[in-house]
């Protein structure tokens, strides 16, 4: 049995705030960070919703996913552990990390971003 497409209206009403213990990846600060998924669809292998972070250093591996990102407050330096290359991303900035990517986030004050996860094939 297949059910019908659904049109989602999201915001209303809250989506639960979910903490994200980081303590493992934190190389200095408290970049304490929640997310709120809005959407998760395990069949697809696809994910999205707004994260937020506070001042801090933390590391991130894209283990097996691609991640579109949009920033909607604040900013961070990414950089990539592998090349050294380095990127600030600000307020109505875009990007994607692909799989495999090895990151240093260094938030200086606070971000938050739309994100959109998609499992790699």
């Amino acid at each position: 049995m297949t059910t019908a497409p659904q049109f989602i209206l999201f915001g209303s009403p809250e989506v639960p705030a979910i903490d994200k213990d980081v303590s493992a990846c934190t190389v200095s600060g408290n970049p304490a960070q929640t997310s709120r998924l809005y959407s998760d669809e395990p069949k697809s292998g696809t994910r999205c919703g707004i994260w937020d972070c506070q001042a801090g250093v933390f590391t991130a591996t894209m283990d097996g996913i691609n991640e579109f990102c949009c920033i909607i407050e604040g900013e961070a330096e990414i950089t990539d552990l592998d090349d050294g290359s380095k990127r600030t991303v600000r307020a109505g900035d875009a990007f994607v990390m692909e799989p495999g990517m090895r990151l240093e986030w260094t938030v200086p004050k606070y971000i938050k971003k739309y994100f959109a996860i998609s499992d790699a094939a």
